[in-house]
């Protein structure tokens, strides 16, 4: 009897077209890790999830310490996404896909946001004295939750009203794979190539998990967690209220579109 031979492993890394602007290099720098971490015999995706959460709270912590701990908090931060970009990784090379990797994945994705959104709101505290900086944590925590609410209920009133939806959002969303990696290898004039960049790059202004990632390394280091949570205080509010305007306008006048990739 012939082992299953693991695949390529360029080739589990999810498609980026659809996905945050951090998914351009981030799992590819969690991609080299990828068969070395294959290799440890007691290490599943779930174990990796759950690592990267611990790493995330550790640099969290770091962060509101603040002083010598802000070079530490950084590595650790960027670090702690680079691993969880590594689990749905290691699962897809090893075979070791599973509901509840799947479920632990996407919920502590979540819980992570509130997590540096209290540790930056804190450290802002400590620099500026400023008590409003806790409900501007707040206010980007609820942004960020009220888009997935968004996303979702816009999700379920289209499978409510077409049992085949998940089935033609599928389809719709392998054949904009087949038909963006086409146009990557066509060649392009100067302006097919503006426009070509803008689709790859656009999505660092949704502010997802790898914007949070890196914006906050970046203002930690910089000793500015206030400029931080002035972004993604007021970013996630008028993100979601865009968000609630495109789904609404959608729901009612172009329902064929909901078919589209559907970013939160």
């Amino acid at each position: 009897m012939t082992s299953r031979k693991p695949p390529d492993p360029a080739s589990v890394i999810e498609p980026n077209y659809f996905s945050n602007w951090g998914d351009l290099w981030y799992p590819k720098l969690a991609n080299k890790l990828l068969e070395p971490a294959s290799r440890v015999m007691f290490l599943t995706p779930n174990l990796v999830t759950i690592a990267s959460f611990l790493l995330y709270v550790l640099a969290s912590i770091l962060i509101v310490c603040g002083g010598k701990w802000v070079v530490p908090a950084a590595l650790i931060l960027a670090f702690s996404y680079v691993i969880d970009c590594l689990d749905g990784q290691l699962a897809r090379y090893t075979g070791k896909t599973s509901v509840i990797g799947d479920y632990l994945d996407k919920t502590l994705d979540v819980f992570k946001i509130g997590i540096i959104n209290a540790a930056m709101a804190i450290a802002a505290y400590h620099l500026t004295g400023g008590i409003y900086y806790f409900l501007l944590g707040f206010t980007s925590c609820f942004g960020f939750l009220f888009r997935y609410y968004i996303k979702l209920e816009t999700m379920f009133g289209a499978i409510n009203r077409d049992r085949d939806y998940l089935d033609k959002s599928r389809e719709r969303r392998r054949a904009l794979y087949e038909e963006l990696e086409a146009r990557r290898l066509k060649p392009k004039t100067f302006k097919q190539q503006l426009g070509w960049q803008w689709i790859r790059h656009r999505a660092v202004f949704a502010l997802d998990e790898a914007e949070h990632v890196t914006f906050g390394a970046i203002a930690v280091l910089a000793d500015r967690p206030d400029l931080w949570c002035w972004l993604f205080g007021v970013g996630q509010i008028c993100i979601a209220i865009f968000r609630l305007i495109e789904r609404g306008t959608q729901l009612v006048r172009r329902p064929e579109t909901l078919t589209d990739p559907m970013r939160k």
